[in-house]
């Protein structure tokens, strides 16, 4: 026999199992559901960061604009770049134009660069400034890459990266828009606006994203006007970074650069379109999961331990009243029959403790029962011995009268002994309990034709079973009680001319039918029911002589079971229409 789990090892092992999946799946839930809303907050953080410096950079560009419109504006500037036009010599001087360029750029605090070409490449207009444009003329930029952008936009400033020269080329930011007559609109030149980066440094650096952040500011020519490392300032911003913010729409991707994982937020300014790059380390972007990591973790493993103790506690004092139990029963099997004097807290125990005291309390009486019954069971085996010498004595007899009569030559006399002798012998012979068809049939035609001696022409019998039944296999004797039924109760008690016995034998299906009808009494409903409802049947009753219906329907359904007996219901020739049902089988031999 295989070594049996305890109950105890089962519920710690069960309950665990669903403790620590519990507590599992909780702390997975916990920690993401923390993690999404930690790494949301953080990215919508870089976000807000990276739109407000976008919105401070165009603040700072729309200064410069407005500043530039109003000095393309003046009429000083207007009349100047008129004469140059119409190919006049201006009124007004160079020192002049500078010298009202410096007195609208007094207040800026920082170095800053306006230049004016007009449309003839002789002049050109500038503040006093340490920054000076490397072009002299119009005519020289004509080529420049971002010379387009600016005749498409009109009167609208382009801003863009590029280079002056200051004790050798610097990287700048550079803003340039037509000049157009304010009257007719026409074009008069081209303005120029020089603003040192460091103007962008100062904006950026206000903004602190986290540790090992950076900034990039890309132009609307992919150049990088502004990084955190100075080194990339004037190159071209990587192609497939570019891509994946194709839409211009603000948001945050992870993105692995340069192998190290990070979270990039964009930012778009429809005015500059200059794109804003921030590059949070991914590391340091998560940096409070952590901590909420190492929090969720540590709640977890305490409330585990802490179920398990319970878990352990509780499976201890359920499995405990029944492992005394099982001790108890094991006892008992020994022969220690000692009842249980404690009580249980837990109400199943308590009524199995007072089962079992109630068990022992039976157990002397049911032995003595059982020393009684083998007394009686070896009586009775008496009794049977005894009985066997009965059938044996009476064929014996009968076979002494059967030769008597033939021997007078009284031929009715003793075919009617013959008959007698073979019904008792197949009555009562043992051997199989089944037999074919045919077999039952010939024994009750034995017993209607000792009937009919009796009865004589008013006894009549209509026989009808389909020839593919005969060889089937039905339970021995079980239509001589259906017949001695239909006699003794059902005719016998009626005055008529003639008795109608109808016996129809076929199959339905794979079920064996076996109907019985006559035309007697009948009977009523309820009778029908405690006729088949009977009596207990016992070994003394079996003794008795008699196959009532009652006892036919026990043996059917101890023999087939439960969905197979016998059924009573009134038949269309007056009387009772008994019908049997057992399964269809086939004589193997």
């Amino acid at each position: 026999m295989s070594k049996k789990i305890s109950i105890l090892i089962q519920l710690i092992s069960g309950y665990s199992l669903i403790i620590i999946t519990i507590v599992a799946v909780t702390i997975f839930w916990s920690y993401r559901t923390s993690s999404q809303a930690v790494l949301q907050r953080s990215n919508q953080y870089i976000l807000e960061s990276v739109k407000q410096l976008q919105g401070k950079m165009d603040a700072i560009l729309q200064d410069h604009d407005k500043l530039s419109a109003m000095i393309m504006f003046s009429p000083l500037i207007q009349e100047a770049l008129k004469d140059l036009a119409e190919h006049r010599i201006p009124k007004t001087d160079n020192k002049e134009i500078s010298h009202y360029i410096d007195q609208q750029t007094r207040s800026i605090s920082y170095d800053i660069q306006f230049k004016l070409f007009g449309l003839s490449d002789a002049e050109a207009y500038t503040n006093s400034s340490s920054l000076e444009v490397i072009w002299d003329s119009e005519k020289e930029i004509r080529d420049a890459y971002w010379y387009p952008s600016i005749q498409e936009n009109g009167g609208r400033m382009v801003w863009f990266g590029a280079d002056v020269w200051l004790n050798g080329n610097i990287p700048v930011v550079m803003g340039a828009r037509q000049i157009n007559d304010w009257n007719r609109l026409n074009r008069l030149g081209t303005l120029f606006l020089v603003l040192p980066v460091e103007v962008i440094d100062n904006a950026v650096s206000q903004f602190h994203l986290g540790k090992n952040e950076k900034i990039q500011i890309a132009d609307s020519f992919n150049t990088i006007v502004y990084s955190t490392n100075p080194k990339e300032i004037g190159m071209y911003m990587d192609s497939s970074i570019m891509d994946k913010f194709g839409s211009h729409k603000a948001h945050v991707i992870p993105l692995k650069v340069n192998s190290a994982d990070m979270f990039v937020s964009y930012a778009y300014s429809s005015y500059s379109q200059w794109s804003v790059f921030a590059y949070i380390d991914a590391k340091e972007a998560v940096k409070d999961l952590n901590g909420i990591r190492r929090n969720v973790l540590l709640l977890g493993l305490l409330g585990m331990a802490v179920a398990l103790l319970f878990t352990f506690f509780f499976s201890w004092t359920l499995s405990k009243p029944i492992r005394n139990l099982a001790t108890k029963l094991s006892n008992v099997e020994r022969g220690t029959t000692l009842p249980f004097v404690k009580t249980t807290m837990n109400k199943e125990m308590d009524i199995l403790y007072s089962s079992y005291n109630s068990m022992l309390q039976n157990l002397d009486h049911t032995i003595a029962d059982l020393s009684s019954k083998q007394i009686s069971e070896k009586q009775a085996q008496i009794v049977a011995l005894k009985a066997q010498f009965r059938p044996h004595f009476l064929y014996n007899t009968l076979n002494t009268i059967y030769w008597s009569l033939a021997n007078k030559q009284l031929r009715e006399e003793s075919q009617m002994v013959l008959a007698l002798s073979d019904l008792l012998r197949y009555s009562i012979d043992g051997g199989s309990e089944f037999v074919t068809v045919e077999d039952d049939l010939k024994q009750m035609e034995r017993f209607i034709y000792l009937q009919k001696l009796r009865y004589e022409d008013k006894l009549q019998v209509e026989i009808t079973v389909t020839p593919e039944v005969m060889n089937c296999q039905i339970m021995k004797l079980t239509l001589q009680p259906l017949v001695e039924n239909a006699i003794t109760h059902g005719l016998e008690p009626v005055i008529r001319e003639v008795w109608l016995i109808r016996i129809r034998i076929r199959k339905e299906g794979m079920s064996l039918i076996l109907t019985v009808e006559d035309n007697g009494k009948g009977m009523s409903e309820e009778k029908m029911k405690k006729a088949l409802a009977g009596i207990e049947v016992t070994p003394e009753k079996l003794l008795h002589t008699g196959m009532g219906l009652s006892n036919l329907n026990f043996r059917i359904g101890l023999i087939y079971g439960q969905d197979y007996g016998l059924s009573l219901s009134n038949s269309e020739l007056g009387g009772l229409r008994a019908e049997v049902t057992v399964p269809l089988q086939y004589d193997q031999g």
